[in-house]
């Protein structure tokens, strides 16, 4: 499943660097359970890797998932169509 980030917030929910960056840009998860560092990769930008502290939290929604993690709160948002 192709997902976009729509936020990174910093646990006290402002803005992280990281969000100004890369809002809009599609990843694919590479791990993201409960306990380890979730893993993502950016396929359209050389498939560099993000990996996180541990998380802690996985709320999936039928459009977005929120993934909290020890320092950050990330937001994706599901997408169905990729872009050629």
């Amino acid at each position: 499943m192709n997902y976009v980030i729509e936020s990174v917030r910093h646990r006290d929910g402002s803005v992280h660097e990281r969000e100004e960056r890369r809002k809009g840009q599609r990843v694919v998860f590479a791990v993201c359970d409960v306990g380890f560092s979730m893993i993502y990769v950016y396929p359209d930008d050389d498939n560099k890797i993000v990996r996180t502290s541990a998380v802690e939290e996985i709320d999936v929604g039928s459009d977005d998932v929120v993934v909290t993690t020890q320092n950050t709160v990330y937001t994706f948002r599901k997408i169905t169509e990729v872009a050629e």
